[in-house]
């Protein structure tokens, strides 16, 4: 093969426009180019020559044949030729400055700027050469190549893998075969349009559609702690509508909780958008999540039955008891607990809010934000009735046989005792979001930024809510030796824990 030049090719695409008018004249990068190229082939052959059919290449290269069939591959080749060729490289350079680069080593010129692709045959343009002339030519068959883009614009030169020679395409004149749109309704135009003609942009917002920007947030958070507490209680033991005063302890109490929170909120906006092209959405969706917080701020606990902890025992074990413990007075009683009351929570809602439009008509960039908070005070009132162990204590004096502990223990029965709490807790919630749109406004009357109030519904559900007292729901009570010795006939020896473990 004799001479044969880079091959530059053009490619039309399929654009949705309005209705046809006039072409308007080509777009800058197809003078540059047609210039270049045509200027080179007038130098080399007759202007009314037959381009010459070209069924194989490689026999005059012009860069040098590219290894890979990839776009590093053709990158990383263009940028060596300078150190193999000091004229290729110069030719090379001249090339790429009508390309609209400063040359090959150009930072804005990278693998980004190349595209593999397959030249179909009966391509035909003007073909570079190992002498740098350029000549007529037309592939007779499919060849490998590369696109290299110019810097700005829709033209692109082809570079042949083979032989690393250029090949250019005229693209097609601006004329009634792809006329340019005429822009009274860009989606309504199905036809062809030359991309590289200056076809006349269609306004802004000439059709429009409505859009609605849907806000939806929501979350749940579940968690738990323990608090604690303490209550003076009296033991009194029954039997037969008699009852004697055992005396009166400190008993610790707890009420361990666990809760679900929850919370959710929606709103929405509807805004104009520009239609021309046909696939504007007519809803966007916002989902985003709502950031919970809970705090128990108060608690308060009560135990016991009338303020005691009354033991309902039998005939024999009463009496015994009798001996030692004196008869109740009729007017015992407790200071019931005050009831909590939640604070009252004024809805607090982010202001609607809007700036004053510009006067200007037409598209502009609008922020919308979607914001919400909110507050719940509550109070989660429990009443529980534990099964309350009671333990009699005695430490023995004098001389101990082997083995024996100076700790003794009486079990003096498990009951039942009334018991109430009561957790004021405080749910605080928020969720937010920005979404820039790009709006059509006719009047100009929208502003730059405006803020939606999406209030958050919230509700906690305490799913735990135990009452635990003393020691493992263990409580004691201190005795003499003497007691212990005249209860032990009736009561059971037990260990620390209440069990028989320890015996």
């Amino acid at each position: 093969m004799k001479k044969y030049l880079f091959l530059i090719g053009v490619v039309l695409t399929t654009l949705s426009f309005g209705t046809t008018s006039q072409a308007q004249g080509p777009v800058p990068c197809v003078g540059q180019l047609n210039e270049f190229f045509h200027e080179e082939v007038t130098k080399a052959m007759p202007p009314n020559a037959k381009p010459k059919v070209l069924k194989r290449l490689g026999s005059n290269p012009q860069f040098g044949r590219i290894r890979k069939h990839s776009a590093a591959s053709a990158y990383a080749h263009l940028k060596s030729v300078k150190r193999r060729s000091r004229r290729k490289g110069a030719e090379l350079d001249r090339l790429m400055r009508a390309l609209g680069y400063t040359g090959v080593d150009d930072p804005e010129f990278s693998a980004a700027n190349i595209e593999p692709v397959i030249v179909p045959a009966g391509s035909s343009g003007w073909m570079g050469s190992g002498s740098t002339k350029y000549f007529k030519a037309e592939f007779g068959k499919d060849f490998e190549g590369f696109k290299i883009m110019v810097k700005d614009g829709p033209c692109f030169v082809y570079i042949m893998k083979t032989c690393g020679n250029i090949f250019y395409v005229d693209p097609p004149a601006c004329d009634e075969e792809y006329p340019c749109p005429d822009c009274i309704n860009a989606s309504s135009f199905k036809g062809k349009v030359n991309p590289f003609c200056n076809c006349t942009p269609c306004p802004e917002c000439q059709n429009t559609v409505d859009q609605t920007l849907s806000f939806n947030a929501n979350g749940s958070i579940t968690s738990g702690d323990i608090v604690k507490g303490e209550k003076e209680v009296n033991l009194v033991a029954s039997y037969g509508g008699e009852s004697v005063c055992m005396g009166s302890i400190n008993v610790p109490l707890s009420v361990t909780y666990e809760y679900t929170a929850t919370g959710n909120a929606s709103a929405s906006e509807t805004v104009k958008v520009d239609n021309q092209e046909g696939n504007a959405k007519t809803s966007v969706s916002l989902d985003v999540p709502v950031d919970l917080k809970l705090a128990v701020e108060q608690n308060q606990m009560d135990f016991g039955d009338n303020g005691a902890i009354n033991l309902n025992v039998t005939e024999k074990r009463f009496k015994v008891l009798k001996k030692f413990y004196t008869a109740c007075p009729s007017d015992m009683s407790s200071t019931s607990m005050d009831a909590l009351m939640a604070s009252e929570v004024m809805a607090e809602e982010m202001e609607a809010a809007a700036e004053d439009g510009n006067g200007l008509a037409g598209m502009k960039t609008q922020t919308i934000t979607f914001a919400g908070k909110g507050e719940v005070s509550e109070v989660s009132s429990k009443a529980h009735t534990p099964n309350v162990t009671v333990i009699a204590h005695s430490t023995k004096t004098g001389k101990l046989i082997n083995g024996e502990s100076a700790e003794r223990y009486l079990c003096l029965g498990t009951y039942p005792v009334s018991g109430k709490s009561e957790l004021l807790y405080r749910l605080l919630g928020s969720s937010m979001v920005q979404q820039a749109v790009e709006v059509c406004d006719a009047d100009g009357d929208e502003p730059a930024a405006k803020t939606v109030n999406a209030p958050i519904d919230m509700s906690a559900d305490f799913t735990k809510q135990e009452m635990h007292v003393g020691q493992d729901d263990r409580v004691y009570i201190e005795i003499t030796e003497k007691q212990y010795k005249k209860l032990a006939k009736r009561f059971s020896r037990c260990c620390s824990n209440g069990d028989t473990s320890c015996f």
